[in-house]
């Protein structure tokens, strides 16, 4: 199976200064749940990494069970945030949903990408990504062990110097309750 090539317009930032910026962005550290959301009886606190030159925006959301405490927001290249779920005011069942986010690689295209996240009132915590603009998907791609994904497509683009740069979108997704972690990175590829 071969991967597409898409052409980029946004100028690409050159690969050491990637790999720079992404091992920064890695090492933040994310607040954690504060004392409010700990007296629920199920919750988590995600951590959203996105360790790419792009910005990125939430698209939707789906819940199986529970709601957001702290909704996710959109941000800026190589940046963290988190956002926070938990089960409904005065509701037996855990939480369980997904997010769907869009990376925007240039003003037309986006790379979509859907988490999903559980703490279920029986069950195990999970979490998962697929390649999608539809939460859903991301709730149903959620295991025990976490998951990865590459893009499908490689990207194309110039340099500050005007070189050709290639690469790829790789995103993981790490179960926990404080935090369930997310990371997205922009990887160079190889000819």
């Amino acid at each position: 199976m071969s991967n597409t090539i898409v052409q980029i317009s946004n100028t690409i930032v050159a690969p050491l200064t990637v790999s720079e910026k992404t091992t920064n962005t890695i090492q933040e550290s994310v607040p954690g749940a504060n004392n409010d959301l700990k007296e629920k009886s199920r919750w988590i606190n995600c951590s959203f990494k996105n360790a790419t030159q792009f910005n990125y925006t939430v698209v939707n959301s789906y819940f199986s069970s529970g709601r957001y405490w702290k909704a996710p927001e959109g941000n800026g290249p190589f940046s963290s945030m988190s956002f926070s779920c938990c089960n409904g005011d005065n509701a037996v069942a855990g939480v369980s949903g997904g997010t769907a986010f869009s990376l925007w690689l240039d003003s037309k295209q986006s790379f979509d990408l859907a988490v999903g996240w559980t703490n279920p009132l029986f069950g195990s915590i999970k979490a998962g990504v697929v390649e999608s603009a539809n939460p859903e998907t991301g709730y149903e791609a959620a295991h025990r062990e976490g998951g990865h994904i590459r893009s499908k497509n490689f990207y194309i683009g110039k340099d500050e110097k005007g070189n050709t740069t290639k690469f790829y979108i790789q995103v993981s997704a790490s179960p926990g309750n404080d935090p369930m972690s997310f990371v997205v990175q922009q990887v160079a590829a190889e000819d």
